[in-house]
C-alpha cells in the first residue's frame, strides 16, 4: 500500500511495461546515485555520488576509528524499530522511515554528504531494495549515524564503489 500521494492521476493498474521495469529494478544493483558527497576525503575534493551503504566498509571504518568501542546494542535497535513500526511487522516499511531517514539526512549534511530527500536516504540504506529496513539495515544505519555524529566520518568512506555491488562483493 502506497501512503504517499502521486503527482497527477495515474491508473490503478500497472501496465506490462511498468511491471517489467519494476522487476528489472529489483534484480539490478543500485546504480543511480541516492545522494552526493562533497567531503574532501575524495580525490581533489570533488563531488562523488552516494549509491549504497557498504556494510564491510562500515565494519572496517568502525574498527579503524572506534576499535573495540561498543556499537548500538540489540536492545537499542529493537526500541528504534518499535518506535516507528506502526503495523508491528518487525521491519520498517518505507512509509514508516521518514523520521529516521530525516535524522540521518541532517547528520550526513553536517559532514558534507547531501541527500535531496529522505526518500534518497532510504534508497541508500535499503540494502536489498525491498522497500523495507530490517533489523540489520537499522543496525548499520545506527552504527553509521554514530560514526557521522561522534567521529565526523563521511559517507564517501562507507559508500559502495562502482566496481562493487550493493552486497559488497565484486561485480566480476
Amino acid at each position: 500500500m502506497n501512503c504517499f500521494p502521486t503527482d497527477g492521476d495515474q491508473p490503478e493498474e500497472e501496465t506490462k511495461d511498468q511491471t517489467l521495469d519494476a522487476q528489472t529494478k529489483e534484480s539490478e544493483p543500485a546504480q543511480i546515485p541516492a545522494g552526493t558527497s562533497k567531503n574532501k576525503e575524495g580525490e581533489n575534493g570533488e563531488t562523488k555520488p552516494l549509491t549504497k551503504l557498504d556494510r564491510k566498509k562500515v565494519d572496517a571504518v568502525w574498527d579503524e576509528v572506534r576499535g573495540d568501542g561498543e556499537r548500538p546494542s540489540e536492545d537499542f535497535i529493537k526500541k528504534a524499530i518499535k518506535k516507528d513500526d506502526f503495523d508491528g511487522s518487525g521491519v520498517l516499511e518505507k512509509s514508516e522511515c521518514k523520521r529516521l531517514c530525516e535524522s540521518f539526512q541532517l547528520r550526513a549534511k553536517k559532514n558534507g554528504d547531501v541527500f535531496e530527500s529522505w526518500e534518497q536516504v532510504f534508497q541508500f540504506l535499503d540494502k536489498n531494495n525491498d522497500d523495507t529496513l530490517d533489523f540489520d539495515d537499522i543496525k548499520y544505519t545506527m552504527t553509521v549515524m554514530w560514526l557521522m555524529t561522534k567521529d565526523r566520518v563521511s559517507l564517501q568512506r562507507l559508500n559502495v564503489c562502482d566496481e562493487v555491488t550493493a552486497e559488497g562483493s565484486s561485480a566480476v
